[in-house]
């Protein structure tokens, strides 16, 4: 009886240590995809606010054109 006890013992220390085990390996999963996921968020952000300066840049550039276009024509400088 006491055989099967110490035996009983050392398998529930097993489980629990594989449990321990199978938890900081799902902390440490969980952790890596939080921060693959945070900068995933940084760089959309990013790609998005360069995507902005962009197009203002391009607005910015064809109000010139505009502009220029009229300072040159015919019209305006006759």
């Amino acid at each position: 009886m006491l055989l099967l006890l110490l035996y009983l013992q050392d398998f529930l220390t097993i489980i629990y240590a594989i449990i321990l085990s199978t938890i900081t390996i799902l902390t440490h999963t969980t952790t890596a995809i939080t921060i693959l996921t945070m900068h995933h968020e940084t760089m959309t952000t990013k790609t998005i606010a360069v995507q902005t300066l962009m197009l203002e840049d391009v607005a910015d550039r064809e109000d010139n054109m505009v502009n220029t276009i009229k300072a040159y024509s015919t019209k305006n400088v006759l």
